[in-house]
């Protein structure tokens, strides 16, 4: 990390005033002091006024635009990112014309406009390379790297997570190296490589396990019980999910839980036993709308749509596509849109018997996976409706 050379009588004034902090480096004072201001920005529950924006630092203003993002807040995050922006380049301040870059980055990439997001980590990058900066340019190949995962153009994605990689083991980062490994578990899963998918999660888990990481435990615990539903052993897979969901429940963290809950419900749905997938998914909408997590919500209404189409309780599966349909277009999530008018379109077509209806939200599925550069969902809502001529 790059510390601003006025910061440093700061950061040596905590250590004089709070003696417990005289072995502390100056990267991990900074990074305490990101987090505690993080923190303060969680605890906004408004965007403040312009008065109020205006009197905020840059570093303040990205802080809150990330907070909303991580709150799923991302029609009230955009504005607030762009004025840092804004402010950075006229300070001319390039760590924070970085970090708020990738993050709108992040949010156009989470709606699911890639292109723009493309463009963004493009311009974060050559920031990143001009300053020599190693350790940023590891970070903007691993976001590069995950929008490749979420256009599901895996080899690309491959790519740049290994190329993250390489740096962050250059560095010697064993934190950035699990979460590295991780990463590349994460599309092996995708490819249908399980077996490469549970050693790349193995040693995510190895790492933060040594590092007394929790939180990464626990996100390996979770991405070990993805890779061991895929492979049918869906016991195993829960209790991963036990496991993961144990650690963040003790340390508060609401997300992950709510995340797991999720793939909880996915395991009893897998299973058919769907009155239990159904509670999980309720305990995980409970807590993203606790939280404010708008885009998890979305996803949570869809799951318990598909529940309710099994059940053959259409009334009830329509509604849940509704409330998560106008979440996902309120917010821009394009994406996630497109799958849940393709679910859509298979449940007109299967359960309801409406040729029409599941005509109509196939194509809307497909021009959406079409205008966001997913071509592998495109095709698979093309020959959905193939099979309806």
């Amino acid at each position: 990390m790059q510390i601003p050379p006025e910061l440093k009588p700061h950061l040596d004034q905590l250590r004089v005033t709070h003696p417990e902090l005289q072995g502390v480096s100056d990267d991990q004072l900074m990074e305490l002091i990101e987090t505690a201001m993080r923190e303060h920005a969680m605890q906004q529950t408004t965007v403040p006024d312009d008065a109020e924006l205006e009197r905020m630092s840059t570093r303040e203003l990205g802080v809150l635009g990330e907070r909303m993002l991580d709150q799923g807040k991302w029609p009230e995050a955009e504005p607030v990112l762009l004025r840092a922006l804004a402010k950075a380049d006229r300070e001319g301040n390039a760590n924070e014309q970085i970090s708020v870059t990738g993050l709108l980055g992040r949010l156009y990439r989470d709606r699911g406009d890639f292109p723009e997001a493309h463009g963004l980590y493009q311009q974060a990058l050559g920031l990143a390379e001009h300053l020599g900066d190693a350790r940023l340019q590891g970070v903007i190949y691993t976001e590069i790297g995950t929008t490749h995962h979420m256009q599901s153009q895996y080899p690309q994605a491959i790519v740049h997570y290994r190329r993250s990689l390489e740096i962050i083991e250059a560095l010697e980062d064993e934190p950035g190296m699990a979460a590295g490994y991780g990463n590349l578990g994460s599309i092996y899963l995708q490819q249908g490589d399980l077996e490469a998918a549970i050693e790349a999660h193995e040693k995510a888990l190895a790492l933060s396990l040594k590092l007394g990481n929790e939180q990464g435990v626990a996100q390996a615990y979770g991405n070990l019980g993805n890779a061991y539903s895929r492979q049918g052993r869906l016991k195993r897979a829960v209790e991963m999910y036990r496991e993961s969901l144990a650690i963040t429940e003790r340390l508060g963290l609401e997300a992950t839980s709510a995340n797991q809950y999720g793939n909880l419900g996915n395991v009893y749905r897998q299973q058919g036993t769907l009155d239990r997938a159904i509670e999980m998914y309720e305990k995980a909408l409970a807590i993203d709308e606790r939280i404010g997590n708008e885009p998890n919500a979305a996803q949570t209404y869809g799951n318990l749509a598909v529940c309710y189409g099994q059940k053959g309780d259409v009334t009830q599966a329509l509604e849940f596509y509704r409330k998560s349909l106008a979440i996902l277009e309120r917010i821009g999530d394009l994406h996630n849109a497109a799958i849940s008018y393709f679910n859509l379109g298979l449940l007109y077509r299967d359960e309801i018997g409406d040729a029409n209806e599941a005509r109509t939200n196939l194509e809307r599925a497909k021009a959406l996976f079409d205008q966001v550069g997913d071509a592998r969902n495109a095709q698979k809502a093309a020959r959905a409706l193939q099979g309806l001529s």
